[in-house]
C-alpha cells in the first residue's frame, strides 16, 4: 500500500481527524491531516540523508493550538482585507477581526479550524492522491453563499502537487492557498543561508498594516529583490508578488535552495502571485516536530494566491466566484538535488 491511514485524535466538536501517509516508489513520502487539510511532513531524498522539508508539530492537540496556519489549507480568503469588511452587489459583509483591526486568513475559524471529510484515494506507486471535501455554509465568518471545496494532494516522483477546486451557489469572494513552512535543511533552524529566487520584481505597496494602496512598485534594487538568487539573510519578509501569469497553466514562479542539504524547489503555480513570509512571527522556542525549537525565521512560506484585499481593490484581479464558475487553483512544488551535499568532516 501506498497510502495508510490512521485515527489521529479527535476535535473538541467529537469529530474523528485522521492522518494520511503517502509514498512513492521514488522514496518520497507526505503526510496530511483531515484537520485543516493541513500539510504535515513531507520527505525528499537528499544526496546524502532523507528530509522532512516541511515543519509542523507531532500532535493534533498543537494543530489546534496553533495561530501560525502550520501546512494548513487557508480560506475563504487568503491574505488580508482591510477593516475586515468588504461590498459586493451593494451589500456591505462584516468579517472576523483576528489581526488588529484586520481580517486575516479566513477568520477565527478559516478553513485551518475545519476537519475535511475524504471524498477519494489513489494508490498508485509513483503517484499516489488523496482528495479531501469542505462544505462551508453561507454566513460563515461573516461570508456569503454556499461554498463546496476540494483539495486534492498528489505525490509524483518528487513533485507535490496541490489542486484546489471550488463551487458556489452565489457571489462570494474566494481565494485558497497552502500555507506549508518549508525547512529544505528539515531542522527548523534559521533559513538565513537559504537562498531564494522570485520571477518577479512587481509588488503592491503596502502600508504599514501590510495593506495594499492600490499601488504596484518595483522591488529591483530593494532588499525584497529577488530576481536573482539571494540569501534571505535577516530582512523580514511578507510581501506579495506579482507574477506574469494571466488565466495561464502552470507557470514557474520562485525557486528556494539550501546548500547544506544540496535540496532545490521549484515552485510552479497558475495564481496571479504570490506572497513571501519568512516567519518572523513565529515565537521563539516553540515546539516543533521531533523535539525541535522554532522560531522567528525558521522556515520560508512561498503561499501562491490572487491579490491580497483584492475584494476592496477594484484596481486588481477579482476574487469573486460567482454560481456556474468553477475555481481551480494548481500548484506544484518540485524537488530536486542541484548539487551533492558537503561531507560531513
Amino acid at each position: 500500500m501506498s497510502i495508510n491511514t490512521k485515527p489521529w485524535g479527535r476535535t473538541p466538536y467529537r469529530e474523528d481527524v485522521l492522518l494520511f501517509t503517502m509514498e512513492n516508489s521514488s522514496g518520497c513520502k507526505v503526510r496530511i491531516s483531515t484537520y485543516g487539510a493541513a500539510l504535515i511532513g513531507l520527505e525528499i531524498p537528499a544526496a546524502d540523508r532523507l528530509v522532512d522539508v516541511v515543519l509542523g508539530y507531532d500532535s493534533l492537540e498543537e494543530y489546534m493550538a496553533d495561530g501560525n496556519y502550520m501546512g494548513a489549507t487557508v480560506g475563504r480568503v487568503a491574505g488580508r482585507i482591510s477593516n475586515a469588511a468588504f461590498e459586493l452587489d451593494g451589500r456591505k459583509y462584516q468579517l472576523d477581526r483576528n489581526e488588529g483591526n484586520n481580517h486575516l486568513h479566513g477568520g477565527k475559524y478559516g478553513f485551518n479550524r475545519r476537519n475535511w471529510e475524504v471524498l477519494a484515494l489513489n494508490d498508485e506507486s509513483n503517484s499516489p492522491s488523496l482528495t479531501f471535501e469542505l462544505h462551508c455554509k453561507d454566513g460563515m465568518g461573516g461570508y456569503p453563499g454556499n461554498v463546496r471545496i476540494e483539495t486534492t494532494f498528489t505525490l509524483s516522483g518528487t513533485t507535490l502537487s496541490i489542486i484546489h477546486s471550488a463551487e458556489c451557489d452565489s457571489p462570494t469572494p474566494l481565494n485558497l492557498t497552502s500555507h506549508p513552512y518549508f525547512n529544505l535543511n528539515g531542522d527548523g533552524q534559521q533559513i538565513d543561508g537559504h537562498e531564494l529566487k522570485i520571477l518577479s520584481a512587481k509588488s503592491p505597496q503596502l502600508n504599514d498594516s501590510l495593506i495594499p494602496d492600490g499601488q504596484i512598485i518595483d522591488l529591483c534594487g530593494s532588499e525584497a529583490d529577488f530576481t536573482a538568487f539571494t540569501p534571505l539573510g535577516k530582512t523580514p519578509q511578507d510581501r506579495y508578488f506579482i507574477l506574469d501569469n494571466e488565466e495561464s497553466p502552470l507557470v514557474p514562479a520562485a525557486v528556494a535552495r539550501c546548500n547544506e542539504s544540496g535540496l532545490e524547489m521549484e515552485l510552479h503555480t497558475n495564481q496571479p502571485g504570490l506572497q513571501l513570509y519568512t516567519a518572523d512571527g513565529v515565537a521563539k522556542g516553540t515546539r516543533g516536530k521531533k523535539g525541535c525549537k522554532y522560531g522567528p525565521r525558521c522556515g520560508l512560506c512561498i503561499e501562491p494566491m490572487g491579490y491580497p484585499d483584492a475584494v476592496n481593490r477594484k484596481e486588481f484581479p477579482s476574487v469573486i466566484l460567482n454560481p456556474g464558475e468553477r475555481y481551480h487553483h494548481s500548484t506544484e512544488y518540485r524537488f530536486r538535488n542541484y548539487k551533492a551535499a558537503p561531507e560531513n568532516n
